[in-house]
């Protein structure tokens, strides 16, 4: 890479573009390493309470969503503040705090709805169940009546796997538990 007629190495480069970066955007850079080092050492139960951890001045600030939730994480906030200058690498972390908000409740609950909806429309993996005597008999009699050959046959084969297919969802349904409304 040159610059004005002079070769640069490109490393060199980017770390003054960082540089640069990093004092207009008030520190984004360290910003975004604490916030991916935070998401990386807590667990699923705190996740599912927890969302945007951002830096300020050498504080974390880390948003909760609720007042019993703040008051467990802040009794463990020097923990999580060790923890994640030694994930970083550097004492970048002064104190760890977190906050109330009602935008962490709105986006679980829709999170959950979203994931509620999913599965409803998720499809049954459920094995077949195969057709009685009686029932083959029943679909030989009901396509007798289709003419051509291979359309008959085609006929068959689909309505004989559906019929199966249902008989597969209807028994794996009695087994379960109704399902919840929405």
């Amino acid at each position: 890479m040159t610059k004005r007629g002079r070769q640069v190495y490109l490393g060199t480069s980017l770390q003054g573009v960082m540089g640069r970066l990093g004092r207009k955007s008030g520190d984004g850079a360290v910003s975004a390493r604490v916030s991916t080092a935070w998401m990386e050492i807590v667990g699923p139960a705190v996740k599912g309470h927890t969302t945007g951890a951002f830096m300020k001045e050498g504080v974390l600030i880390v948003y909760v969503d609720s007042p019993a939730w703040a008051t467990e994480l802040s009794a463990m906030s020097e923990r999580y503040r060790g923890a994640l200058n030694e994930k970083i690498g550097e004492e970048l972390v002064r104190e760890v705090r977190f906050s109330v908000s009602r935008k962490v409740v709105d986006q679980h609950r829709i999170a959950l709805a979203e994931q509620e909806v999913d599965d409803f429309y998720k499809e049954d993996d459920v094995p077949s169940v195969a057709l009685t005597p009686i029932e083959i008999a029943q679909i030989e009699a009901s396509v007798s009546v289709i003419e051509d050959e291979e359309l008959r046959e085609a006929v068959y084969r689909a309505t004989v796997r559906d019929l199966e297919w249902k008989k597969g969802i209807a028994q794996h349904s009695s087994r379960e538990e109704p399902r919840q409304g929405l």
